[in-house]
């Protein structure tokens, strides 16, 4: 009667052993892998600067109202994921609308009114579910300037 080869599980098991130990790192000044990224639990941020026209301003007697300003279209306008928002009818970036933003500490609202001008930066926050939003960064613009609210 021929001999059949045997499944030896002793010589399988040493091979996973040599390979997990010849496959470790001993050293012990190498450098460990970084940690992996969770976009559900690390803001993820950016940066926008628009133009648009003064809603309303804060003021003494409401102050922790937000400053509302009417945009024009934000073509590059980025999701958590850092990618270029698409909306459903197919608009690219954030449609032109008025929106209330916060204003970063530090930023001087004095000489801004409504029906001005402006230039601005906002910074947008991805927490777990929706951005937050907050204007770093505003400068009044000549009157005469055009702004473009359609698309």
């Amino acid at each position: 009667m021929p001999i059949k080869p045997s499944r030896c599980p002793t010589a399988a098991l040493a091979a996973a052993v040599a390979l997990l130990f010849g496959c470790s790192n001993h050293d012990q000044g190498a450098q460990q892998p970084a940690p992996t990224h969770n976009a559900a639990t690390t803001p993820v941020q950016h940066s926008y600067t628009v133009r648009g026209v003064v809603v309303t301003v804060p003021s003494a007697a409401r102050p922790l109202d937000d400053l509302e300003i009417r945009h024009e279209h934000i073509p590059d306008y980025k999701n958590r994921n850092g990618e270029i928002y698409i909306n459903s009818k197919g608009i690219s970036g954030m449609v032109s609308m008025t929106m209330g933003f916060p204003v970063a500490e530090g930023v001087s609202l004095e000489g801004i009114a409504p029906g001005d001008k402006v230039r601005f930066v906002f910074v947008t926050t991805w927490g777990e579910s929706y951005p937050s939003y907050e204007v770093t960064e505003i400068e009044k613009l000549p009157p005469e300037t055009e702004l473009h609210f359609g698309g």
